[in-house]
C-alpha cells in the first residue's frame, strides 16, 4: 500500500478523533459537576421522583448553556416515560432532545430520533414516522455509523411491521440483524431478533412456518446466553411477545404461563405499555378456551390502563375486539354492540391507502439518495488525490507543532504528578486520621460499660454480694464484647463492602431486654441519672434474632442518651411487642438536638459544629451504625425531637416468633472455668516468658507453672542476660512483641543468630495481629505466634508441641552422636539449617492443593537423595518429613483462617492440601489447641 492510500485512509479519520476529542472534552467541563447526579437519575425506577432530578439536571445545563448535556437528560426523560405508557411525553421530550443535539453526539443524534419515529408509529402518524427514520438511516449511512445505521433500520422494520407490511420490513431487519452480529453488539443484536420475530407473525405472512420461525427468534432471546443480558423491561415485552405466539399455536397453556410472567414484571416494575398488550393477549387466550369471564376480566383491566390520548391506536382497537368477542361468548349483546362502536370508530381514524404509498414512495426515495451518496464519495475520493501534496506539507508542520507540544505536556504532566503525590499523601493522613477517630467511638460503649461497674467497686466498698457478682458479670461481658468489636474493625473492610451477614438465633425477649438495661445501669447510677425500664413483653416469647447487631443497636442508643442527659436527669428504656414487630424506644430529657443537625443525625462521620456549641467527642457513626444495623434486620429507627428538652429514638424489628425452645441466653458464660489443661510429657522443662507487662507475665506464668518450670525476664535485654547466667538453657522461650529497650524483634534475631540459642524453640506472644507483624516474625524465623487474648489450652497446646519437636530433634542428635563418635559434640542447628529448611516450606507451599507431594518429589526438587532428605530433616526438626509437610499444611490452614477468605472447614482443608476435612479438624486441634470451627 501506498504512503498515498495510507493517508488517504487515515486522514478523515485522525480529523474525526480530533473533533470528537475536542466535543468530548467541551462536555466533560460542562457536566462534570453533574455526573454523579445524572448517574443517580439513570438508575431511579419511580417516575414521579426521577423527575426531580431531571429538573435539576436541566436547570444546571441551561445555566451552563451546556446544550449537549440537556439533550442527553431529555432523551433519558423520554426513555423513562416511554417506560411508564406515557408515549406522548415520550415523543415531545425525544423531540427537545432532537432539536438541541447534532452530528457531534452521534449517539444521542441517532437515538432521540429513532424514538421520535417509534412514537410518531404508535400514535398512528407511520408517515411521519418512516420520514424521520429514513432521514436518520441517510445520515447514519453517510458518516459510517454502522450501529446507529442498524438502529434506524430496526425502526423502519417496526414501523413496516406495524402498517402490516411485513414483505417491506423482513429485508430491514435481517440487514440490521447481520450488521449487529458481526459487531458483536450483543444488546442490540437481541433487539433485531425480536424485531425479525414480531415481523415473521405479522398476519399477511402468517403461515405455519412463519409463526415457528418467530416462535424460534424469541426462544433463543429468552434463554442462555442472552437472557442474561436482558433488561426487565425488554424481559417483560419479550415474554408477552412469546406468549402471542404460543397462541397463534393453539398452546395456550404455555402462552398463559409467559403471558402470566410478563404481567408479573410489568406490574412490579409499572412497564404500563407491556402490561397492556399482555392483558389484551391474556385476553385473547381466553376467548380460545371459551373461558369468556375471564376474558372480560383481563380485557377490561387493559382497558383501564389505556390513556386513550397516548396509547397507540392498533391496541385500543385490538383491546376493544376481544371484549366484544367476550361479551358475545358470554350473550351480553348490549355490551358486545358498545365496545364494537368503539372499535369502528378507532378504526375510521386510520386511512391505511394513504400511509402505504408515502412509505413506498419513502422507500424509493432512499434508494434513490443512496445512489447520490455513493457519486458524491467518488467525488470526495478524487478531491483527495488532487489536495494529497497540500496535505503532506500539513501534516508535516502539524507533526513539529505536535512535538513541541509534547514537550510542553510532558514537562506540564511531571509537575501534575508531583501535585497529586501531594494531594494523596494529604488524603491518606486524613484517611488515617479517621480510621483511628473511628476505633475510638467503637471501643468508647465498651469500655465504658466496664469503667462503670468497676468503679463502683473501687469506691462503694459497701456493696453486697449480689451486686458484685452483676457488676464482675458486666465487666467480663463488655470486656469480651470489646474483643468482639477490635475483631470487626479488622474486617472493617468487608462491612464496607456489604458482606456482613445475619446471624438468627433463638432469644428470650423479656430477659434479652433486662440485660441491656442492665448494661448501663452502673454507667446512670454514677451520673446520678434517674433509669428505668418499662417492658411489657411476655416472659415466655422467644424470638429469632441477631443478637450482637441488636445489642450494638441499643447499646449506641443508650450510650448516647446517657452521655447527653445531665446530671438528676432522666431516661426511659420501652420494650414491647406491637403489630408484629418487636418495639424499642430510649427516651431522656437532656438537651435534644439542633434543629439544624436533624437531617444530618443518620450519616456517618457527622458531627454537630455549631459555634458556640460545646466539645462532646464521638465521631458521629453511632447512630449511622444503628440505622445501618436496623436497615440490614428490616426494620426501621425514626427520631422524635424536643430542642432543649429531650429526645425520643424507637426502633421497630420484625417479630420472628422461634420454633426452638434451646433459646441464646444474653448473659456470656466465663470462659476460662471450662478450659482444659493439656499436661506436657516431662514437668520438669525450663519456660522463659519475656514480657514487660507484670501482671500478663503472672498470668502466663499460672498457665504454665502446673506444667513447666518458668522463668521471667521483662525485656530482650533482660532474656538475653537470663541466657547467659542461668543454671539451664530453657526448653522454650514466650515472648512479647511491644517492650522497652528491645523488643520482641531485636530478640529474636539476636536468638536466631546465635550458635546455640537459635535451636531454641520460640512463640511470639503479642496483642499486634495485624499480617505485616506476624510477616516481619515468620521472616526472622519465629515457631510460632499467638495473638491475645488467648485460651490456656491453646498456650499449652502449642508450648507442648514446640517442646516435643525440641526434644525429638534433640534425641536424633544423641543417636547420630552414638553411632558415628561418641566423644565428639554434635552441633546445634545452624541459620544455615534454617535456610535450608525455607527452601523446602517454599516447595511444599508451591504444590500444596495442586498435586500430591510425596518424599520422592521433594527429594528431587531439593537435588537430594531420599534417605539423606529424612536424615536431615529429622536432624534438624526432630520430625519425620511427612510430619514435617503436615505442620508447614497446618500452618498454611492457619493463615488461610487469619486471612478470612474461608468460610467453611472443608474450604480450609482443600486449601492447606488434606484430603478429608475430619481428618484436618483432629490434627489442626491436636496441633493448635482450638477447635478449627471456633475460628471461623
Amino acid at each position: 500500500m501506498t504512503p498515498y492510500h495510507i493517508l488517504k485512509l487515515l486522514l478523515p479519520r485522525l480529523l474525526f478523533t480530533g473533533l470528537l476529542s475536542i466535543t468530548f472534552s467541551f462536555v466533560s467541563a460542562q457536566t462534570s459537576g453533574d455526573k454523579l447526579l445524572f448517574d443517580k437519575y439513570k438508575k431511579i425506577k419511580d417516575l414521579d421522583s426521577s423527575e426531580v432530578y431531571a429538573g435539576q439536571l436541566l436547570a444546571s445545563a441551561k445555566k451552563n448553556n451546556d446544550k449537549l448535556f440537556e439533550a442527553r437528560v431529555l432523551y433519558t426523560r423520554s426513555l423513562k416515560h416511554y417506560t411508564k405508557g406515557n408515549e406522548l411525553e415520550a415523543l415531545d421530550y425525544a423531540t427537545q432532545a432532537h432539536n438541541l443535539t447534532g452530528e457531534s453526539d452521534s449517539v444521542t443524534y441517532a437515538k432521540t430520533a429513532t424514538m421520535m419515529a417509534y412514537m410518531m408509529s404508535r400514535q398512528g402518524n407511520n408517515v411521519n414516522a418512516l420520514k424521520v427514520a429514513f432521514k436518520m438511516l441517510r445520515v447514519t449511512d453517510a458518516k459510517g455509523w454502522k450501529k446507529l445505521s442498524a438502529d434506524s433500520r430496526l425502526c423502519i422494520a417496526d414501523i413496516y411491521r406495524t402498517m402490516n407490511q411485513a414483505k417491506e420490513a423482513i429485508p430491514y431487519a435481517e440487514q440490521a440483524a447481520s450488521d449487529l452480529l458481526a459487531a458483536r453488539d450483543t444488546g442490540m443484536y437481541i433487539f433485531a431478533l425480536s424485531t425479525l420475530s414480531n415481523i415473521y407473525s405479522q398476519r399477511e405472512i402468517q403461515t405455519p412456518a412463519n409463526i415457528k420461525t418467530a416462535t424460534r427468534y424469541m426462544e433463543i432471546i429468552l434463554n442462555e446466553p442472552y437472557v442474561g443480558k436482558v433488561s426487565p423491561f425488554s424481559k417483560a415485552r419479550y415474554l408477552s411477545n412469546l406468549g402471542r405466539l404460543y397462541r397463534m399455536q393453539n398452546q395456550n397453556g404455555k402462552a398463559e404461563q409467559v403471558l402470566l410472567q410478563s404481567l408479573d414484571i410489568s406490574r412490579k416494575e409499572k412497564f404500563v405499555a407491556i402490561e397492556k398488550h399482555a392483558l389484551n393477549e391474556l385476553a385473547t387466550v381466553k376467548i380460545d378456551q371459551k373461558k369468556y369471564a375471564e376474558a372480560v376480566k383481563y380485557g377490561q383491566q387493559a382497558l383501564n390502563t389505556l390513556a386513550n390520548e397516548q396509547s397507540p391506536l392498533k391496541y385500543q382497537i385490538d383491546i376493544y375486539n376481544r371484549l366484544t368477542d367476550a361479551y358475545e361468548g358470554l350473550e351480553d349483546y348490549k355490551q358486545a354492540y358498545l365496545h364494537l362502536k368503539h372499535n369502528r370508530r378507532l378504526e375510521d381514524s386510520l386511512s391505511n391507502t394513504e400511509k402505504n404509498e408515502a412509505a413506498t414512495k419513502l422507500s424509493e426515495q432512499f434508494k434513490l439518495d443512496k445512489r447520490l451518496l455513493e457519486a458524491s464519495n467518488k467525488a470526495k475520493l478524487l478531491k483527495q488525490q488532487r489536495n494529497f501534496i497540500i496535505v503532506m506539507v500539513i501534516i508535516s508542520a502539524a507533526a513539529l507543532f505536535a512535538l513541541y507540544r509534547w514537550v510542553i505536556y510532558k514537562r506540564k504532566k511531571e509537575a501534575d504528578i508531583l501535585a497529586e503525590e501531594h494531594r494523596q499523601l494529604a488524603k491518606l493522613d486524613a484517611m488515617k486520621t479517621r480510621f483511628f477517630a473511628n476505633i475510638s467511638h467503637e471501643l468508647r460503649t465498651p469500655l465504658t460499660l466496664i469503667m462503670g461497674p468497676l468503679e463502683q467497686l473501687v469506691n462503694q466498698p459497701y456493696i453486697n454480694d449480689e451486686q458484685k457478682t452483676n457488676h464482675i458479670n458486666s465487666v467480663l461481658r463488655n470486656s469480651k464484647k470489646l474483643l468482639n468489636m477490635l475483631n470487626e474493625l479488622l474486617d472493617l473492610g468487608k462491612i464496607e463492602a456489604g458482606s456482613l451477614p445475619v446471624h438468627l438465633q433463638p432469644v428470650n425477649l423479656a430477659t434479652f431486654m433486662r440485660v441491656l438495661y442492665q448494661n448501663f445501669a452502673s454507667a446512670a447510677e454514677f451520673r446520678h441519672i434517674r433509669y428505668s425500664l418499662i417492658s411489657d413483653i411476655n416472659e415466655d416469647i422467644v424470638a429469632d434474632i441477631d443478637r450482637d447487631k441488636f445489642e450494638k443497636i441499643a447499646n449506641n442508643l443508650i450510650s448516647n442518651a446517657i452521655k447527653y442527659t445531665p446530671s438528676n436527669g432522666n431516661i426511659f428504656i420501652n420494650a414491647g411487642i406491637k403489630d408484629n414487630q418487636i418495639a424499642f424506644s430510649v427516651a431522656d430529657n437532656g438537651s435534644g438536638i439542633h434543629p439544624d443537625d436533624m437531617p444530618h443525625i443518620f450519616d456517618r462521620y457527622f458531627q454537630g459544629n455549631r459555634e458556640g456549641a460545646p466539645a462532646e467527642g464521638g465521631t458521629g457513626i453511632g447512630l449511622a451504625i444503628a440505622r445501618e444495623f436496623t436497615e440490614l434486620l428490616k426494620g426501621k429507627i425514626t427520631v422524635e425531637n424536643n430542642y432543649g428538652k429531650g429526645s425520643l429514638f424507637k426502633v421497630f424489628l420484625p417479630l420472628n416468633i422461634s420454633e426452638s425452645t434451646d433459646t441464646t441466653q444474653p448473659a456470656e458464660l466465663d470462659e476460662t472455668a471450662t478450659e482444659t489443661l493439656i499436661a506436657a510429657s516431662n514437668a520438669t522443662q525450663l519456660i522463659m516468658v519475656v514480657e514487660d507487662h507484670r501482671e500478663m507475665a503472672g498470668y502466663i506464668s499460672a498457665i504454665l507453672s502446673p506444667q513447666y518450670k518458668v522463668v521471667t525476664a521483662y525485656n530482650g535485654i533482660e532474656a538475653l542476660t537470663l541466657l547467659q547466667t542461668y543454671g539451664e538453657l530453657p526448653s522454650l522461650i514466650i515472648s512479647d512483641v511491644m517492650m522497652p529497650d528491645m523488643d520482641g524483634f531485636t530478640l529474636l534475631n539476636n536468638l536466631k543468630q546465635h550458635t546455640i540459642y537459635c535451636s531454641i524453640p520460640v512463640i511470639m506472644l503479642t496483642a499486634l495481629a495485624d499480617d505485616h507483624t506476624k510477616l516481619q516474625a515468620l521472616t526472622i524465623g519465629v515457631d510460632d505466634y499467638l495473638t491475645k487474648p488467648f485460651i490456656s489450652s491453646e498456650l499449652l497446646a502449642r508450648a507442648g508441641n514446640l517442646i516435643t519437636n525440641a526434644a525429638a530433634r534433640s534425641h536424633h542428635h544423641s543417636d547420630s552422636a552414638a553411632e558415628h563418635e561418641p566423644t565428639i559434640a554434635i552441633p546445634e542447628v545452624s541459620p544455615a539449617d534454617f535456610a535450608w529448611l525455607a527452601q523446602i516450606e517454599e516447595l511444599v507451599r508451591k504444590y500444596t492443593g495442586k498435586t500430591e507431594l510425596n518424599i520422592t518429589m521433594l527429594s528431587y526438587d531439593m537435588a537430594i537423595s531420599e534417605r539423606q532428605l529424612n536424615r536431615r530433616i529429622k536432624q534438624i526438626t526432630g520430625l519425620t518429613p511427612n510430619k514435617y509437610i503436615r505442620a508447614i499444611r497446618l500452618q498454611i490452614a492457619r493463615e488461610a483462617i487469619e486471612s478470612g477468605k474461608y468460610r467453611t472447614v472443608a474450604e480450609i482443608s482443600h486449601a492447606a492440601g488434606f484430603d478429608t476435612p475430619a481428618y484436618f479438624s483432629k490434627i489442626f486441634k491436636e496441633h493448635y489447641g482450638r477447635d478449627v470451627n471456633e475460628l471461623l
